[in-house]
């Protein structure tokens, strides 16, 4: 079961330090104390120099393993379900999609990790994100059909539901509030972007012909990239102006959305080994190459 390389980790943002994450990484890996033919998943590593790995026990259980780099100290914890890494400036978040539709959270400190808390979120587990010292979790609630977004922090944990019939794909802070890609569960609803604001309340929502996968950002505008519900590719992108709602689409070679930064997007194309750049202002493909995947770490 291979890790998500922190490809789910905060956007960083220069107006506000408390919501800056890094990006972890795989490269100078030193001789660990494991056998490489004993199951292990793909090694990864934090700001800290830690190494984080894990080795699946049962269907639902998983070891944790973190090579403290201070310390030349290995530690061991287990969680319950399938995990994804997210790392923050002073701890690293695994959350879990675990058995009967439950997730879990787990935090460590990254200067001496060891967990430091662990929360149960009701509902398959969907994206996380962090604003100073509240957690966001999103979640798909299948009893109650509808999206939820469980917070925790100073006030401990309140859980808010979001919007009935639809389930959260990926979220975003921003400056305006907090932005939830949500997919319709049935086909009479539409598809759609909510923006909630500083209570987790829906101040606005962006309807959209398409499924939303990812979000971003560029000069003030929404950007969404997803798939197309008749074929089922990937090569839709609209470019959202939240103060008017006023969209722009521009048609794509069906793609994965790799990355986004002031100037461009980042597409790849497994089947063809095609590497696209994408140019905000031009809107337009620049360039075009085949590649190999690049190793690329999305911050949402």
């Amino acid at each position: 079961m291979p890790l998500e390389q922190g490809n789910k980790a905060l956007k960083s943002d220069e107006h506000d330090s408390s919501i800056t994450a890094y990006t972890t990484k795989q490269d100078n890996v030193p001789k660990l104390p494991i056998a490489s033919d004993e199951g292990f998943s793909n090694v990864i590593r934090d700001s800290n120099q830690n190494y984080w790995f894990t080795k699946q026990l049962s269907s639902n259980h998983v070891e944790v393993y973190v090579f403290v780099h201070s310390l030349a100290q290995l530690r061991t914890f287990q969680v319950n379900g399938k995990p994804s890494f997210y790392e923050f400036p002073n701890s690293v978040c695994i959350a879990c999609e675990g058995e009967e539709w439950n997730g879990w959270i787990y935090e460590f400190a990254k200067d001496d990790p060891r967990m430091i808390h662990q929360w149960h979120v009701k509902g398959i587990f969907c994206d996380l994100k962090r604003k100073g010292n509240q957690l966001i979790v999103s979640s798909y609630h299948v009893e109650g059909d509808e999206a939820l977004l469980t917070t925790f922090g100073d006030t401990g944990k309140k859980v808010t539901p979001l919007e009935e019939g639809y389930s959260p794909v990926n979220m975003m802070i921003a400056d305006e509030g907090l932005y939830v890609a949500a997919l319709s569960i049935s086909s009479a609803r539409q598809d759609q972007v909510l923006l909630l604001d500083e209570h987790f309340q829906v101040k606005n929502s962006f309807k959209l012909d398409f499924s939303p996968r990812t979000i971003y950002s560029w000069s003030g505008l929404l950007i969404v990239h997803g798939i197309n519900g008749r074929t089922g590719k990937s090569d839709q992108l609209v470019y959202i102006c939240p103060k008017t709602g006023q969209q722009e689409k521009f048609p794509i070679p069906s793609s994965e959305l790799l990355t986004c930064t002031d100037q461009h997007l980042t597409f790849y194309n497994a089947e063809s080994k095609i590497l696209a750049i994408w140019d905000h202002e031009e809107k337009e493909i620049i360039s075009m190459r085949e590649a190999e995947r690049p190793y690329a770490s999305n911050h949402f």
